[in-house]
């Protein structure tokens, strides 16, 4: 049987990868944030226990279990609404 669900409002901490605000991001992650040798970036993803690509313009976010992982700015937007 098919069920739907509804996301939780649950708040996040958000930083977007510019390209060149690594310091921004190591500390944000707290030392999870490295440049590849590919000319971009990875973030730890400490809940499926393995580094995953950032890409210039995506945004990294802290879940709710603290773990860090990117998501394109059209998803961030269509799935979260910022808090003023």
């Amino acid at each position: 049987m098919i069920k739907e669900f509804r996301k939780k409002p649950v708040v996040i901490s958000a930083i977007q990868w510019t390209g060149d605000n690594s310091y921004e991001l190591e500390e944000f992650t707290e030392g999870e944030f490295e440049l590849d040798v590919f000319g971009t970036a990875e973030v730890w993803d400490e809940l499926h226990d393995t580094w995953v690509m950032v890409k210039d313009g995506q945004w990294v976010i802290k879940g709710v279990k603290g773990e860090f992982y990117p998501i394109d700015e059209e998803v961030l937007a269509e799935t979260y609404e910022e808090i003023q």
